[in-house]
Formats: C-alpha cells, structure tokens, sequence
C-alpha cells in the first residue's frame, strides 16, 4: 500500500540551493508516482493560519436571507453572479454540500466579464456581516497563488522544461478560492448508496491546494493498488493534488488522483484552492520526449465545458460558447474521468 508523502517546501522560496534540489525530487516523486501530498513549511503562514480559516468559514453562519443574496443566479434567479457566488445545500442530489467561490478580482483588477464571463467578479458579503473577510481572503488567495507558482515552477524543473513554463499562462489567470460545508450524513433524505458514496473524483484542472479545517477528518486518496488511504487532516499542512489537465498536458507524466470525502457524521469545512490559468491559455503538447499528440485548446473552453457538467453549473454550457475549436482532451485517454 502507497503512502503519501509530506514534504518540506520552504527551499522552494529561496534561491537554488541543495536543499531546493531535494525538495525538488520529493514533489516531483509525488507528482509522478502518487499525484497526492502533503506539504509544510510555508512563509507567511499567518494568512492561511487558523484564524483566517475561522474568519473565512463564518460565512456559513450567516442567517438565511444574506445567504441568498450571494447564491449563483441558476439557484437565485434574481441575482445576477452565476460563474462565482455560492452553491446551496440542494445543488447536489446527497444534499449534504455546500460552497461559496471567489475569484481573482478580490485581489488585483482583472479584465471585462463582458468578452468571458470567466472574468465575472466575485460577491462578497458585507464587510459588518464578517469583519476582516475581505482582507483575511484577499491575503489568503495571494498567498495560495504563490505556493502555487512555485510548485509549478519545481514541476518544471523535475520535467526538465524551462522552469517559468507555466508562469506566464497564470498571468491575469481565474483561479478559484472556495469555502466548503459539508454536513453530517445522519439523516438526509437519500439512498443509502448515496449515503455511503465518497463521491470520488479526480481534479479537472491542473493544481488543488486544500486546507482542512478544526482536523476535520474524512478525505480520502486511492493509491495505484486500489486501497482507499486517509489523508491527515493537519492545520500546520495543506493538501496538494494534481488535477486531469496537468496529467493531460504533461503526457501523462504527472498522476491525476481519485479521491473523495467519505461519510462522517460530523460538520465538516475545508477550502480548497484551484489554481488556474488565465482563459485563453493554449494548451498544446510540452516540449517532452515521447509525447503523445493531441489537439490544442484553451483553458476556458475546457474549463466550461467540465465546470458546466457539476451540479453547481449544470445546463450553463450554452452561457458561454467556446472561443477557439475544442474536443474533450481526455476522449482518447484511459483512466477516470469522472471530474470535479
């Protein structure tokens, strides 16, 4: 049985030195072998710490009515956000999720929804409602972008591609910051299969940094033998996987993993980080031996395409057309397929 593995990250932040090179082989080992890890040792972890993830997830706490004035427009027809905003409890057929989305306008200006509703900005609550939520997420997305840069940036290297390949595709990029609820499964109103579901998935894009919250247990990971592994919930840690565009766009170099929260009987919060590419990145085959031809596309449209088969966005495809031809990238590829 595979375990994850753990790595120390901070010579990543500093200039090349051994300690970096070893950090290197470690993540590079994990995206190639495992497509799961662990990872410690960040600078600035005040903005990511516990008290952020506290002052972030209150906003499950608000009463009902401002609930719904941050709800996606196909949940709240009034409202006029349907890319970012929330998704409520009976978005999904176990009922027993719930999440709200962020996008990189909270930090930095960010071009006219009007030509990609990808670009659409976020709605926020109201600053009196949560004070601090503003800026403890504006400094906890820029901090996620920054450990994101620097993990593509040792991927690069372990591919032995440029080291900054993936630098300028994040340039005005749509990364999403989502706070995540997940309730009890006790009670709710479905079959027992659905109770008993992990709802397993891969990743459809190309890095995921979650944050657990309070050491809520129940992630899960499936190693290449089939075996289910917990994922330890630990605050001084974040939780990285790679997602299917990654392992596409690297020739299958980079493992794309199945994983999925199993049923507990306890409220349950994280918040993962979906580190994306700006929408007109044009995803083609790297410069690597031995890779596999396939038809190059922009992120957006793949993006769309996937986001739009989710309970959140389901039946929005036609909201926005594609902007360049696209074909499902993972029509010819083995493997999961089931995205989220």
């Amino acid at each position: 049985m595979l375990q994850f593995p753990d790595v120390d990250v901070s010579p990543l932040f500093t200039l090349p030195c051994k300690k970096r090179e070893i950090a290197d082989r470690l993540i590079f080992d994990a995206a190639t072998e495992t497509g799961f890890m662990t990872i410690h040792g960040l600078p600035e972890f005040s903005t990511i710490n516990e008290q952020a993830k506290e002052t972030l997830i209150r906003i499950f706490s608000l009463p009902a009515s401002k609930q719904r004035i941050l709800w996606k427009q196909n949940f709240a027809a009034e409202n006029q956000h349907l890319y970012r905003g929330w998704f409520p409890l009976h978005s999904g057929a176990t009922l027993s999720r719930e999440g709200y989305e962020m996008g990189p306008d909270i930090v930095r200006e960010t071009p006219d929804c009007s030509d990609d509703l990808l670009y659409q900005k976020s709605i926020l609550p109201d600053e009196s409602d949560i004070p601090g939520f503003h800026a403890t997420a504006a400094n906890y997305f820029l901090t996620m972008e920054s450990i994101g840069e620097v993990l593509l940036d040792s991927i690069s290297r372990g591919l032995g591609i440029d080291e900054f390949t993936f630098r300028d595709a994040f340039r005005d990029g749509i990364s999403t910051l989502r706070l995540l609820r997940y309730i009890p499964r006790n009670n709710l109103p479905i079959s027992d299969k659905l109770k008993r579901s992990r709802g397993a998935h891969i990743d459809s894009g190309l890095l995921t940094i979650l944050a657990t919250c309070r050491g809520a247990p129940g992630l899960q990971a499936r190693d290449s033998s089939g075996h289910w592994l917990d994922i330890p919930a630990r605050d001084d840690t974040l939780i990285i996987n790679f997602g299917g565009l990654l392992s596409r766009w690297t020739g299958g170099r980079v493992k794309a993993t199945e994983h999925g929260v199993k049923p507990i009987d306890q409220e349950r919060f994280s918040i993962p980080f979906f580190f994306d590419p700006r929408p007109d990145t044009r995803i083609e085959p790297l410069p690597l031996p031995g890779m596999t031809a396939f038809k190059p596309f922009l992120f957006g449209d793949h993006l769309w395409a996937t986001t739009t088969k989710f309970p959140e966005n389901f039946g929005l495809l036609a909201r926005r057309p594609h902007k360049a031809p696209y074909e499902d990238p993972f029509q010819s590829t083995s493997g999961p397929k089931k995205f989220n």
